[in-house]
């Protein structure tokens, strides 16, 4: 498998030591199963705002604030210092929430690096030892739903 170029620097780092194959690719973010310290991890690539194929980018980051004003400028003006801010903002988003749920105990993926755009962490497995489903793949009974959705607000 060509390895691609987002996990070079990873692999060139020695953060992860071997790409096995892609799980899955979505609108925002493409995902590998990696090696890393001899587990199984994966490695989320964020794609690059050109090739990202949802609408509406502004639902995705209403409400987000910027704590420097510079930045903050340069993104309301869209000038070429605010385009990338505002890419750095968007791929960093999905982390700093990871790593606040996780700090207050919260179940999620256990996030391991974030570098250059790229998030590495716990691959959550099925009952196969696998890669777990997607939520919106798996099939519950109705009852097995309300079931987890009261597990979960019991864990919250």
């Amino acid at each position: 498998m060509r390895v691609p170029e987002a996990l070079l620097p990873l692999l060139d780092g020695g953060v992860i030591h071997d790409v096995i194959r892609p799980l899955m690719s979505g609108k925002e973010a493409d995902v590998f199963l990696v090696e890393v310290e001899g587990d199984v991890m994966v490695a989320k690539t964020y794609k690059e705002a050109d090739n990202r194929s949802f609408k509406h980018r502004a639902d995705y980051t209403e409400g987000r604030r910027v704590k420097n004003s510079r930045s903050q400028r340069a993104m309301a003006k869209r000038s070429r210092f605010g385009k990338e801010e505002i890419e750095a903002a968007w791929r960093s988003a999905e982390v700093d929430v990871i790593y606040r749920l996780s700090s207050a105990g919260v179940r999620v993926p256990q996030p391991y690096a974030f570098v250059d755009g790229v998030l590495v962490m716990e691959l959550i497995r099925g009952w196969d030892g696998g890669p777990a489903p997607r939520l919106v793949d798996a099939r519950l009974t109705e009852q097995e739903a309300w079931d987890l959705f009261h597990m979960l607000l019991q864990e919250a």
